[in-house]
């Protein structure tokens, strides 16, 4: 069975044999259905199958429209992304979540280690290192602000898909990415600092990395099921 990486590579290299109009048409199939929560080895293979046609309509200088049978194209898309979901249980739904929360939770908490653990040995020395990391409501503020962020993104960008291109001052967009972002980093700095001292419980950092590194795994084997 191809893996689900190698299937993104050679989706990513066929595309490139689309005319600009239906590339940009395919980019927005893309963009849509791999932000609308189904596994990501359905998507990628639906998503071939499309590019398969739209290559096909190419060739026989046909419409897509023709092709796929619908003019609503976001529409279609809503609709095989409903048919996959009904096939899927609980776990299936939860995977990719499963994947990204332990991806999350092993590169938080090595940061946040890092930075607990590298004033003490200033301090103090080797010798009063130890193993344990502290979980404060900053770093609990932080796993949320940052899971709140990526559902944000994913939304935004899965609504603009479809959508008639405006054009906007390149400037004006970076002075907008600018400002969200730096509210972004105030937020995460505010928690660490207001929040950084209220400890909420001690775990050590092995036992949190092997939770971590276990859950995604989990994620990406029940993924590429």
């Amino acid at each position: 069975m191809i893996k689900t990486k190698s299937l993104i590579i050679q989706l990513n290299k066929a595309s490139e044999n689309l005319s600009l109009e239906n590339k940009s048409i395919f980019n927005d199939i893309v963009v849509y259905i791999r932000t609308s929560n189904i596994k990501t080895r359905d998507a990628e293979e639906f998503l071939q199958q499309i590019l398969d046609s739209f290559l096909n309509a190419e060739q026989q200088g046909v419409s897509i429209e023709n092709v796929l049978g619908t003019t609503d194209i976001k529409h279609y898309c809503d609709e095989i992304v409903s048919t996959y979901k009904s096939s899927y249980n609980y776990l299936s739904l939860c995977s990719e979540y499963v994947m990204y929360t332990g991806m999350l939770i092993t590169i938080l908490s090595i940061i946040n280690y890092i930075t607990q653990t590298v004033p003490i040995i200033f301090k103090y020395g080797v010798n009063n290192l130890t193993f344990y990391l502290n979980f404060n409501l900053g770093i609990i503020s932080q796993f949320l602000i940052i899971g709140i962020g990526i559902i944000a993104i994913m939304t935004y960008i899965k609504k603009s898909c479809f959508e008639e291109r405006v054009k906007v001052s390149t400037k004006k967009e970076f002075f907008k990415l600018w400002i969200l972002s730096c509210l972004w980093i105030c937020i995460m700095i505010a928690c660490v600092m207001f929040l950084g001292k209220i400890l909420v419980f001690r775990v050590n950092i092995i036992i949190v990395l092997i939770i971590g590194i276990a859950l995604y795994f989990i994620g990406h084997y029940l993924l590429e099921k």
